[in-house]
């Protein structure tokens, strides 16, 4: 759905129209709640990287895949909820993030797709398991899609990622992110899905390799 002129793709109308056509028959439409609870969530003083500007730029990823995915409404609501919970350093807060979209969607969206979301938003922990689903591999790919961005935009959000953890030195960062890099770069390719290789596998490369270099 394209949003009204004016308004940012993680608008409420956007949001709107995906959350009352997954609703099972009969249910309470608070999708206007559930915006706001989300764009306050990721509006949060904690977040430098894992902001609304993040879900837009998923949700522009997202748009481009859509059709190549099996069930593209669990996908796209996966992605509006993988970082909604969000305390820097802690380990549970993909599995918060699950929590709080099944606490929201209780009684209207029916259990199988329950289900699927949650092992959408799971999949965002790249820890290689829960991408049993074949949509599995697009959620991770349009939450990693940011390492394939030109050198500037990912720069910035290398930044970005670094001020939200400012409890740690310098040097501990630098061994974090130097594990998960080499975690990633030790797959047969960066990204899952034929899609995200063809037009961003290089460049992520590049990225990665300029940046740690």
């Amino acid at each position: 759905m394209t949003p009204p002129a004016g308004e940012k793709i993680s608008g409420l109308s956007r949001f709107q129209s995906l959350w009352r056509r997954c609703l099972v028959e009969g249910a309470t439409d608070a999708s206007a709640e559930i915006h706001q609870r989300l764009v306050d969530g990721y509006n949060e003083s904690q977040r430098h990287y894992h902001t609304l500007a993040h879900i837009d730029h998923c949700l522009s990823m997202f748009d481009l895949c859509k059709s190549l995915a099996i069930k593209p409404d669990a996908l796209e609501i996966a992605v509006w909820f993988h970082d909604a919970i969000f305390v820097p350093g802690e380990p549970d807060n993909e599995a918060l993030s699950a929590k709080l979209y099944r606490d929201l969607s209780a009684g209207v969206h029916n259990d199988e797709f329950q289900d699927l979301v949650d092992r959408l938003i799971m999949a965002t922990l790249h820890d290689g398991r829960s991408l049993d689903d074949r949509d599995a591999g697009y959620m991770v790919d349009i939450d990693l899609s940011s390492f394939g961005l030109p050198w500037e935009d990912f720069l910035l959000d290398s930044q970005h990622l670094r001020e939200e953890s400012a409890e740690l030195s310098d040097a501990e960062y630098a061994r974090k992110q130097g594990a998960f890099r080499a975690c990633l770069l030790s797959r047969p390719h960066f990204f899952q899905t034929d899609f995200f290789r063809q037009h961003y596998e290089q460049q992520a490369r590049d990225n990665l390799a300029r940046y740690f270099g």
